[in-house]
C-alpha cells in the first residue's frame, strides 16, 4: 500500500527583501498542494513585516537574528514537515516542483535528500545561464563551489535530528552543511529536473569576499590526505560535467516565473539557445522579454 505522502516545509529567512519575497511566496504557494511556508525575518524595515505578517499561506517570524543560517536553524526549529526546502527572497520554484518532489520521496523512503538543476535570471527574469549539475560528492564542494545549490535541495526532516547550519560561518554554512551531511552516511540523489530559478543580481552574498575566506578557514579542517590531492578533484570536477551533459541544453528553453511586472500570475519566458556561461557583474535593468 503507498504510504501518505509528507509534508512539506519551505523556510526562508528575510531581511529588507520585500519585492523579492513576494515573488518567492506566490511561487511556492500555487503548487496545488499544502505547503508551510516558514519566513524568518531579521527585522526589516522596508514594509515586509507590514506587508507579510498576517499573510495567508505563511507562518512569518520577525525578530532580531546574528545571520542568515541563525534565521534557517530558527525557521527549521519551528516547522512540522517531513520534507524541508531551503529557498531564499531572491529565489523561485518552478511550476509543479513541490509535487515532483513529494511523490518521488514517497515513493523512495531509502531517500534522504534530493538535489536537481535550476535556471539563472536577471532581477528583470530575463534568462542568464541554466546550471545542471550531477550526484553530489563533498570532495567537490571545496575544490570548487557547491554545486547542488540550496534552492534545488530538498530534506527528509531525519538529518535536522543529527545536522544543523553552523552559525559561526556567514556565507558557507550550506556547503559545511552538506559535507556533514554527506559525511554522516545519508543518502542523497540528482535528479534532472530544473527545480528553481535563482535570481542573479550581482550582489548576491555567494559573490561576498567573505566567502573565499570562510573556504580557506573550513579547508584547514579537512583531512591531509584531501588538501593534498585537491587539484585532481578540481580537474575531475570538470569531467564530470562534461561527462553528465552539464554544458548542454535544448536549442530552445522554455521557463515559467513571476517577476515584478507580473507579481500576480506567472508568466512563460523563451531563450532561444540557452547558454550555461555565467559572468560576474552587476545587471543594469532592462526592459521587454528575453527572447
Amino acid at each position: 500500500m503507498k504510504s501518505k505522502q509528507p509534508k512539506i516545509s519551505i523556510v526562508t529567512p528575510s531581511f529588507n527583501m520585500l519585492p523579492y519575497l513576494r515573488l518567492c511566496h506566490a511561487s511556492i504557494i500555487d503548487q496545488g498542494m499544502e505547503i508551510e511556508h516558514i519566513v524568518m525575518d531579521g527585522g526589516s524595515t522596508d514594509g515586509t513585516i507590514e506587508a507579510f505578517k498576517k499573510r495567508e499561506g505563511m507562518v512569518f517570524i520577525s525578530e532580531k537574528d546574528t545571520g542568515m543560517y541563525n534565521a534557517l536553524n530558527k525557521a527549521i526549529n519551528k516547522s512540522t514537515g517531513e520534507i524541508i526546502g531551503h529557498l531564499n527572497c531572491d529565489e523561485q520554484y518552478l511550476p509543479e516542483t513541490l509535487p515532483y518532489i513529494q511523490d518521488f520521496f514517497d515513493r523512495n523512503p531509502d531517500i534522504d535528500f534530493i538535489a536537481g538543476d535550476f535556471l539563472v535570471i536577471n532581477p528583470d527574469g530575463g534568462f542568464v545561464a541554466f546550471r545542471k549539475s550531477f550526484q553530489p560528492r563533498w570532495p567537490y564542494f571545496f575544490s570548487n563551489y557547491l554545486y547542488t545549490t540550496t534552492c534545488t535541495l530538498f530534506y527528509r526532516r531525519r538529518i535536522f535530528d543529527v545536522c544543523s547550519f553552523d552559525e559561526s560561518y556567514k556565507s558557507i554554512a550550506d556547503v559545511i552543511f552538506l559535507y556533514n551531511v554527506l559525511k554522516k552516511g545519508f543518502k542523497g540523489i540528482h535528479l534532472k529536473k530544473y527545480f528553481s530559478a535563482f535570481t542573479y543580481s550581482g550582489t548576491n552574498l555567494s559573490l561576498n569576499p567573505i566567502s573565499s575566506f570562510e573556504k580557506k578557514r573550513f579547508n584547514k579542517t579537512l583531512p591531509l590526505w584531501y588538501r593534498l590531492i585537491k587539484p585532481a578533484f578540481f580537474i575531475l570536477f570538470f569531467v564530470e560535467r562534461v561527462l553528465h551533459n552539464n554544458y548542454k541544453e535544448a536549442h530552445i528553453l522554455h521557463y515559467s516565473i513571476y517577476t515584478n511586472k507580473s507579481s500576480a500570475e506567472r508568466i512563460t519566458l523563451t531563450k532561444l539557445h540557452p547558454g550555461f556561461r555565467l559572468k560576474f557583474k552587476s545587471f543594469v535593468k532592462s526592459e521587454g522579454t528575453d527572447n
